[in-house]
């Protein structure tokens, strides 16, 4: 006899929630389980298994999109090729926002320096070299 667990117990195992384990089960990453005579969802070792695939893909950050993606590819090819591509995109993207956002830190490191180094004789509400202008702050004529 095949064990079987109870949508609970799964989604203990798993850290997740049953609503979670629902969700999964509408939009179709995960098969169906039976039901117990009482109504209880019961996942199989087979099922109990694609549900751990799913969840933790979900955790090292695919979207449901891409496991949707993902489970349509596979029913007509190979997992790891659907699966590396899939992780190659994301890559390549993290590669992109990597650069984008060092040129920021650079930026903004460049513009606190800048601040710092404002000479003192500057008013002190004076941040023209932060915002890499000329100083204007002293020729302001007061009244």
């Amino acid at each position: 006899m095949t064990n079987l667990l109870r949508i609970g117990e799964l989604a203990s195992k798993l850290n997740i929630t049953t609503k979670t384990l629902r969700f999964y089960e509408k939009i179709g990453l995960i098969e169906h389980p039976g039901r117990s005579e009482s109504g209880y969802r019961l996942y199989n070792e087979d099922q109990a298994s694609q549900v751990f695939v799913v969840v933790n893909l979900r955790r090292i950050g695919l979207s449901i999109d891409e496991l949707q993606q993902l489970k349509d590819d596979t029913d007509k090819g190979s997992l790891r090729k659907s699966l590396s591509s899939i992780l190659d995109q994301k890559l390549f993207t993290i590669d992109q926002d990597l650069g984008v956002l060092q040129g920021k830190r650079e930026d903004l490191a460049a513009r606190l320096q800048a601040l710092v180094c404002t000479p003192r004789e500057r008013p002190s509400n004076c941040i023209c070299d932060l915002l890499l202008i000329d100083c204007t702050c002293g020729t302001v004529s007061e009244k």
